[in-house]
């Protein structure tokens, strides 16, 4: 190497990703602050009915809801978020992407899938109370151009809050879990224990106009 071409900034292992080439869709995953009690990757792709998409998942060491990235080298927003351009623009077979998390990586998914203006956004009881004014203001700058659905028990007065607010904001999309199921913060597990995650994520696309 001739020092001509600028070497990529590492990830320190904090984010993994599974390519598809014969498929147009890209998930952008954020995991929460409690990994523990999320399934293991095959489990997690297999109940999601995700895994013959592409898949992108991030994990924060500082428990900062993404906000002070995810290693030493990628340590702010804005290095984050020139990361997802960087992979993105790598990526020629993507046409449609998708973001989502759970808890701390729902407030992620909505803050990074606004930014880039992606298709849609899937937060399951996102939370940061202390970030709630400023996610609202990303989510309005983005003006309706991405859609954001936010899934959350009405029951959990944290998350209802929470919730309630960014329904306030363009483009938001609430789908408030029915009162005879008590999910509490899991609604994510919930869903997932149920079967009903893949019911809410578009069919899958092949790549290059192709459905199937």
């Amino acid at each position: 190497m001739d020092g001509s071409e600028a070497k990529k900034p590492s990830h320190e292992g904090n984010i993994s990703s599974l390519v598809r080439k014969n498929c147009s869709q890209l998930f952008l995953v954020y995991a929460g602050l409690w990994r523990d009690f999320m399934p293991s990757a095959p489990d997690f792709l297999r109940q999601c009915g995700l895994g013959d998409r592409n898949m992108t998942i991030l994990r924060d060491p500082s428990n900062s809801f993404f906000e002070n990235g995810v290693s030493s080298d990628i340590n702010s927003v804005e290095a984050l978020l020139k990361w997802h351009y960087d992979f993105l623009t790598e990526q020629s077979h993507i046409d449609e992407v998708y973001s989502m998390g759970n808890s701390a990586g729902g407030y992620g998914a909505i803050l990074y899938g606004c930014m880039l203006g992606i298709d849609k956004v899937y937060a399951f009881s996102p939370s940061g109370p202390l970030r709630l004014e400023h996610l609202q203001g990303i989510i309005n700058h983005a003006d309706g151009r991405t859609e954001v659905n936010v899934f959350y028990d009405p029951k959990h007065r944290r998350d209802a809050f929470f919730a309630e607010a960014l329904g306030e904001c363009k483009g938001v999309i609430l789908h408030p879990s029915p009162e005879h199921i008590d999910d509490g913060h899991y609604v994510f597990m919930g869903m997932m224990e149920r079967g009903e995650l893949p019911n809410i994520f578009p069919p899958f696309k092949g790549s290059g106009d192709a459905a199937a």
